[in-house]
């Protein structure tokens, strides 16, 4: 807990992924800040916040291969 622990975790996760072939995307996901993360080119998997009063207060993570293969497809909205 604590901003400056999760900071440093997600930055030596982050350095350990690029090191194993993993690229990433800035994304927004369902209007939040997220991390779209490739392995060999594949979605593996998203990684969103939640930011309240201009803090991150969750954290989620999503692998669910059915639910990746809708990530990079396009909804039409319609009123």
């Amino acid at each position: 807990m604590g901003a400056d622990k999760v900071g440093k975790l997600m930055g030596v996760g982050i350095a350990a992924a690029q090191e194993m072939g993993m690229s990433m995307e800035l994304v927004h996901v369902n209007c939040w800040p997220a991390l779209l993360i490739r392995l060999d080119g594949e979605i593996d998997s998203v990684l969103s916040v939640r930011v309240d009063e201009g803090l991150v207060s969750a954290i989620y993570t999503v692998r669910n291969p059915e639910k990746l293969s809708r990530m990079m497809e396009e909804s039409v909205l319609t009123r």
